[in-house]
């Protein structure tokens, strides 16, 4: 059986700091077969991903009695990848 990565993405409002140190949005990737060399994109990512509770994934990440709901979007892998990814 092949296994593809799954990333779902959440844009999470006070998450980070900006330089003066005020509250603004960082973002955080839960990556799901992580050795993988494909990823799930497309229509049937957004299948998947459409059926995300996200209060089952801040509760996952130990961040649900931080977070909630309300502070928190999800985003696609590649819109984590130009704001939140690792810089080069």
């Amino acid at each position: 059986m092949k296994v593809k990565k799954l990333r779902i993405c959440l844009e999470v409002n006070g998450l980070a700091e900006d330089e003066n140190g005020n509250p603004c949005p960082g973002g955080i990737c839960l990556t799901l077969g992580e050795d993988c060399d494909e990823e799930i994109v497309g229509e049937e990512y957004q299948r998947i991903v459409g059926g995300v509770d996200v209060v089952s994934v801040l509760k996952y990440m130990g961040l649900d009695k931080v977070f909630s709901k309300e502070d928190c979007r999800l985003i696609t892998p590649e819109e984590y990848d130009r704001n939140y990814g690792e810089e080069d």
